[in-house]
Protein backbone atom coordinates (compact mmCIF):
# COMPACT_ATOMS: atom_id res chain seq x y z
CA UNK A 1 0.00 0.00 0.00
CA UNK A 2 2.60 2.35 0.23
CA UNK A 3 6.60 1.88 -0.99
CA UNK A 4 9.29 4.10 -0.51
CA UNK A 5 12.77 3.45 -2.03
CA UNK A 6 15.33 5.18 -0.94
CA UNK A 7 13.91 8.58 0.03
CA UNK A 8 16.35 11.51 0.39
CA UNK A 9 15.21 15.14 1.43
CA UNK A 10 17.36 18.14 1.65
CA UNK A 11 16.46 21.74 3.06
CA UNK A 12 20.08 23.09 2.26
CA UNK A 13 22.16 21.96 4.22
CA UNK A 14 19.84 20.15 6.59
CA UNK A 15 19.34 16.52 5.43
CA UNK A 16 15.56 15.77 6.89
CA UNK A 17 15.24 12.31 5.53
CA UNK A 18 18.37 9.91 4.40
CA UNK A 19 18.39 6.83 2.28
CA UNK A 20 14.91 6.14 3.93
CA UNK A 21 13.66 2.60 2.38
CA UNK A 22 10.11 1.10 4.04
CA UNK A 23 7.24 -0.95 2.80
CA UNK A 24 3.34 -0.74 4.40
CA UNK A 25 1.52 -3.38 3.38
CA UNK A 26 -2.39 -3.61 2.65
CA UNK A 27 -4.17 -3.49 6.08
CA UNK A 28 -1.44 -3.21 8.23
CA UNK A 29 -1.31 -0.64 10.83
CA UNK A 30 2.12 0.70 10.89
CA UNK A 31 3.25 3.53 13.59
CA UNK A 32 6.23 5.83 12.53
CA UNK A 33 7.82 6.94 15.42
CA UNK A 34 10.94 8.83 16.44
CA UNK A 35 11.86 11.66 18.20
CA UNK A 36 11.75 15.72 17.79
CA UNK A 37 13.46 16.22 14.39
CA UNK A 38 13.44 12.60 13.80
CA UNK A 39 12.49 13.45 9.90
CA UNK A 40 8.81 11.99 10.79
CA UNK A 41 6.87 15.27 9.55
CA UNK A 42 9.31 15.35 6.53
CA UNK A 43 8.22 11.70 5.64
CA UNK A 44 4.48 12.33 6.18
CA UNK A 45 4.94 15.03 3.52
CA UNK A 46 6.94 13.18 0.92
CA UNK A 47 3.87 10.42 1.06
CA UNK A 48 1.09 12.93 1.26
CA UNK A 49 2.49 14.70 -1.84
CA UNK A 50 3.25 17.62 -0.11
CA UNK A 51 7.18 18.12 -0.93
CA UNK A 52 9.29 16.15 -3.68
CA UNK A 53 11.69 13.80 -2.56
CA UNK A 54 15.53 14.88 -3.70
CA UNK A 55 15.87 10.76 -4.59
CA UNK A 56 14.09 8.19 -4.13
CA UNK A 57 10.84 7.10 -5.05
CA UNK A 58 7.61 6.48 -3.74
CA UNK A 59 4.35 4.75 -4.75
CA UNK A 60 1.16 5.07 -2.45
CA UNK A 61 -2.71 3.12 -2.84
CA UNK A 62 -3.59 -0.31 -4.74
CA UNK A 63 -2.70 1.49 -7.53
CA UNK A 64 1.31 2.21 -6.42
CA UNK A 65 1.10 6.14 -7.88
CA UNK A 66 3.18 9.11 -6.84
CA UNK A 67 2.04 10.75 -3.89
CA UNK A 68 1.47 13.53 -6.75
CA UNK A 69 -1.26 11.90 -8.49
CA UNK A 70 -4.71 13.09 -8.40
CA UNK A 71 -6.01 9.51 -8.89
CA UNK A 72 -3.72 8.28 -5.44
CA UNK A 73 -5.99 11.26 -2.93
CA UNK A 74 -8.99 9.51 -3.97
CA UNK A 75 -7.67 6.28 -1.91
CA UNK A 76 -5.62 8.26 0.85
CA UNK A 77 -7.29 9.84 4.10
CA UNK A 78 -5.17 12.55 6.47
CA UNK A 79 -5.87 13.40 9.96
CA UNK A 80 -3.47 15.99 10.68
CA UNK A 81 -2.28 16.98 14.14
CA UNK A 82 -4.44 20.09 14.65
CA UNK A 83 -7.26 21.10 12.33
CA UNK A 84 -10.17 24.06 12.46
CA UNK A 85 -13.24 23.81 10.51
CA UNK A 86 -15.09 26.70 9.58
CA UNK A 87 -16.67 28.00 12.62
CA UNK A 88 -20.17 28.77 11.68
CA UNK A 89 -21.09 25.28 9.93
CA UNK A 90 -22.67 22.37 11.59
CA UNK A 91 -20.73 18.70 11.42
CA UNK A 92 -23.05 17.94 8.80
CA UNK A 93 -22.23 21.07 6.94
CA UNK A 94 -18.41 20.86 6.96
CA UNK A 95 -18.49 17.62 6.04
CA UNK A 96 -20.66 18.23 2.95
CA UNK A 97 -18.74 21.15 1.97
CA UNK A 98 -15.65 18.37 2.44
CA UNK A 99 -17.84 16.07 -0.04
CA UNK A 100 -18.84 18.79 -2.74
CA UNK A 101 -15.08 19.21 -3.22
CA UNK A 102 -14.15 15.71 -3.90
CA UNK A 103 -17.55 15.23 -6.02
CA UNK A 104 -19.09 12.87 -3.49
CA UNK A 105 -22.85 12.21 -2.65
CA UNK A 106 -24.32 13.09 0.49
CA UNK A 107 -24.93 9.76 1.38
CA UNK A 108 -21.14 9.96 1.72
CA UNK A 109 -21.40 12.45 4.45
CA UNK A 110 -24.38 10.49 6.27
CA UNK A 111 -21.98 7.26 5.98
CA UNK A 112 -19.04 9.07 7.48
CA UNK A 113 -21.06 10.66 10.15
CA UNK A 114 -22.17 7.26 11.36
CA UNK A 115 -18.57 5.69 11.17
CA UNK A 116 -16.89 7.97 13.76
CA UNK A 117 -19.97 8.63 16.47
CA UNK A 118 -21.07 12.05 15.71
CA UNK A 119 -24.74 11.14 14.70
CA UNK A 120 -26.04 13.19 17.44
CA UNK A 121 -24.20 15.51 16.92
CA UNK A 122 -24.49 16.39 13.16
CA UNK A 123 -26.44 19.37 13.85
CA UNK A 124 -23.73 21.43 16.48
CA UNK A 125 -21.40 23.37 15.60
CA UNK A 126 -18.21 22.58 14.16
CA UNK A 127 -16.63 25.27 16.99
CA UNK A 128 -18.75 24.05 19.23
CA UNK A 129 -17.21 20.52 20.02
CA UNK A 130 -14.75 19.42 22.32
CA UNK A 131 -11.06 18.20 21.52
CA UNK A 132 -12.04 14.71 21.18
CA UNK A 133 -15.11 15.15 19.12
CA UNK A 134 -13.47 17.74 16.74
CA UNK A 135 -10.87 14.67 15.87
CA UNK A 136 -13.50 12.88 14.95
CA UNK A 137 -14.69 15.20 12.61
CA UNK A 138 -11.12 15.18 10.82
CA UNK A 139 -11.30 11.48 11.11
CA UNK A 140 -14.78 11.17 9.26
CA UNK A 141 -13.34 13.75 6.31
CA UNK A 142 -10.68 11.54 5.68
CA UNK A 143 -13.18 8.62 5.60
CA UNK A 144 -15.53 10.80 3.14
CA UNK A 145 -14.56 8.51 0.18
CA UNK A 146 -13.87 5.39 2.13
CA UNK A 147 -9.85 5.56 1.38
CA UNK A 148 -8.50 2.28 1.41
CA UNK A 149 -5.47 4.17 3.18
CA UNK A 150 -5.48 6.12 6.57
CA UNK A 151 -2.16 8.10 7.28
CA UNK A 152 -2.55 10.10 11.06
CA UNK A 153 -0.26 12.80 12.45
CA UNK A 154 -0.28 12.30 16.19
CA UNK A 155 -4.25 12.44 16.16
CA UNK A 156 -4.63 12.04 19.95
CA UNK A 157 -1.50 14.80 20.77
CA UNK A 158 -4.14 17.09 22.61
CA UNK A 159 -6.49 15.11 23.54
CA UNK A 160 -7.42 14.06 27.44
CA UNK A 161 -7.26 10.54 28.63
CA UNK A 162 -10.77 9.68 27.74
CA UNK A 163 -10.74 11.26 24.20
CA UNK A 164 -7.78 9.32 23.57
CA UNK A 165 -9.30 5.87 24.45
CA UNK A 166 -12.33 6.77 22.73
CA UNK A 167 -10.28 7.70 19.05
CA UNK A 168 -8.02 4.83 19.78
CA UNK A 169 -11.35 2.16 19.50
CA UNK A 170 -12.43 4.30 16.49
CA UNK A 171 -8.91 3.32 14.76
CA UNK A 172 -8.65 -0.54 16.28
CA UNK A 173 -12.60 -0.65 14.21
CA UNK A 174 -10.99 0.94 10.98
CA UNK A 175 -8.02 -1.74 11.51
CA UNK A 176 -10.88 -4.99 12.01
CA UNK A 177 -12.51 -3.50 8.63
CA UNK A 178 -9.13 -4.09 6.98
CA UNK A 179 -8.19 -0.10 6.11
CA UNK A 180 -4.21 0.15 6.06
CA UNK A 181 -3.25 2.68 8.35
CA UNK A 182 0.14 4.58 8.88
CA UNK A 183 0.26 6.08 12.12
CA UNK A 184 2.68 8.86 12.82
CA UNK A 185 2.83 9.20 17.40
CA UNK A 186 5.08 9.80 20.23
CA UNK A 187 3.01 7.97 22.45
CA UNK A 188 4.28 4.60 22.64
CA UNK A 189 1.30 3.26 24.58
CA UNK A 190 -0.90 4.17 21.71
CA UNK A 191 1.70 2.21 19.11
CA UNK A 192 1.37 -0.67 21.57
CA UNK A 193 -2.00 -0.76 21.57
CA UNK A 194 -2.99 -0.36 17.70
CA UNK A 195 0.23 -1.36 15.54
CA UNK A 196 1.83 -4.33 13.59
CA UNK A 197 5.07 -2.92 12.93
CA UNK A 198 6.78 -0.13 14.07
CA UNK A 199 9.17 1.67 12.49
CA UNK A 200 12.02 3.99 14.28
CA UNK A 201 13.78 7.02 12.96
CA UNK A 202 16.69 8.88 14.21
CA UNK A 203 18.75 11.64 12.33
CA UNK A 204 16.09 11.59 9.09
CA UNK A 205 17.45 7.51 9.38
CA UNK A 206 16.35 4.45 9.53
CA UNK A 207 16.89 2.91 13.06
CA UNK A 208 14.79 -0.28 13.09
CA UNK A 209 11.72 -1.60 11.71
CA UNK A 210 10.38 -4.61 13.92
CA UNK A 211 6.96 -6.17 14.65
CA UNK A 212 5.52 -5.41 18.16
CA UNK A 213 5.87 -9.36 18.60
CA UNK A 214 9.69 -8.62 18.19
CA UNK A 215 9.42 -5.89 20.65
CA UNK A 216 7.91 -8.02 22.85
CA UNK A 217 10.45 -10.77 22.66
CA UNK A 218 12.64 -8.46 23.08
CA UNK A 219 11.40 -7.24 26.20
CA UNK A 220 11.12 -11.03 27.77
CA UNK A 221 14.88 -11.22 26.75
CA UNK A 222 15.96 -8.70 28.30
CA UNK A 223 14.21 -9.85 32.04
CA UNK A 224 15.75 -9.27 35.18
CA UNK A 225 15.85 -10.76 38.70
CA UNK A 226 15.92 -8.26 41.63
CA UNK A 227 17.22 -10.43 44.74
CA UNK A 228 17.73 -8.72 48.32
CA UNK A 229 19.48 -11.23 50.81
CA UNK A 230 19.04 -11.53 54.18
CA UNK A 231 22.45 -11.74 54.30
CA UNK A 232 25.52 -10.31 53.32
CA UNK A 233 25.64 -11.79 49.56
CA UNK A 234 29.01 -13.75 49.70
CA UNK A 235 27.40 -17.03 50.05
CA UNK A 236 24.86 -16.85 47.56
CA UNK A 237 27.56 -15.39 44.82
CA UNK A 238 29.77 -18.60 45.55
CA UNK A 239 26.65 -21.03 45.15
CA UNK A 240 25.37 -19.06 41.86
CA UNK A 241 29.06 -19.27 40.34
CA UNK A 242 29.59 -22.58 41.57
CA UNK A 243 25.96 -23.61 39.54
CA UNK A 244 27.19 -21.89 36.42
CA UNK A 245 24.55 -18.27 36.80
CA UNK A 246 26.01 -15.27 36.01
CA UNK A 247 24.73 -12.48 37.89
CA UNK A 248 25.86 -8.33 39.18
CA UNK A 249 25.95 -7.01 42.00
CA UNK A 250 24.46 -4.05 43.30
CA UNK A 251 24.87 -3.66 47.21
CA UNK A 252 25.73 -5.84 49.84
CA UNK A 253 22.72 -7.71 50.20
CA UNK A 254 21.93 -7.40 46.47
CA UNK A 255 21.95 -9.07 43.20
CA UNK A 256 20.67 -8.83 39.69
CA UNK A 257 20.46 -12.05 37.55
CA UNK A 258 19.06 -12.97 34.24
CA UNK A 259 15.38 -13.55 34.37
CA UNK A 260 14.71 -15.14 31.30
CA UNK A 261 13.82 -18.60 30.37
CA UNK A 262 13.14 -19.54 34.07
CA UNK A 263 16.54 -19.26 35.05
CA UNK A 264 15.69 -16.68 37.79
CA UNK A 265 13.25 -19.20 39.12
CA UNK A 266 16.14 -21.65 39.19
CA UNK A 267 18.58 -19.67 40.81
CA UNK A 268 16.15 -18.87 43.94
CA UNK A 269 15.96 -22.58 44.08
CA UNK A 270 20.01 -23.12 44.22
CA UNK A 271 19.81 -20.38 47.05
CA UNK A 272 16.93 -21.94 49.06
CA UNK A 273 18.76 -25.44 48.75
CA UNK A 274 21.99 -23.80 50.01
CA UNK A 275 20.11 -22.28 53.00
CA UNK A 276 20.54 -18.76 52.23
CA UNK A 277 16.88 -16.93 53.17
CA UNK A 278 15.71 -14.35 50.42
CA UNK A 279 14.32 -11.17 51.59
CA UNK A 280 12.80 -10.30 48.45
CA UNK A 281 13.00 -10.77 44.49
CA UNK A 282 11.34 -9.07 41.27
CA UNK A 283 11.00 -9.58 38.03
CA UNK A 284 11.91 -6.89 35.98
CA UNK A 285 11.46 -6.33 32.53
CA UNK A 286 12.11 -3.20 29.97
CA UNK A 287 9.00 -0.84 29.20
CA UNK A 288 8.86 -0.01 25.44
CA UNK A 289 9.41 3.39 25.84
CA UNK A 290 12.87 2.43 27.26
CA UNK A 291 13.88 -0.37 24.38
CA UNK A 292 12.61 2.63 22.14
CA UNK A 293 15.31 4.69 24.01
CA UNK A 294 18.07 2.40 23.74
CA UNK A 295 17.51 2.09 19.70
CA UNK A 296 17.47 5.99 19.63
CA UNK A 297 20.59 6.47 21.78
CA UNK A 298 22.42 3.75 19.99
CA UNK A 299 21.80 4.98 16.60
CA UNK A 300 22.86 8.70 17.86
CA UNK A 301 25.68 6.94 19.21
CA UNK A 302 26.79 5.50 15.84
CA UNK A 303 26.22 8.62 14.57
Amino acid sequence: MIRAEALTKRYGAVTAVEDLTFEVKAGETFALIGPNGAGKTTTLKLLLGLAQPDTGRIAVGPGGLQPHDPRARHELGYVPQRVEFPGGRTVTEVLAFFADLRGLPRTAVERAIGRVGLTQLADRRASELSGGYTQRLSLGQALLGDPALLILDEPTASLDPESTWEFRSLLEQLRREGKTILLCSHLLSEVERVSDRVLILVNGRRAGLETLSDLRSRQMSASRLMVELAESSGRARSALERHGFSFETTGERALVLDGTDGRGLKALEVLREEGIEVRSFELQRPTLEEIFLSVVRGDRRES
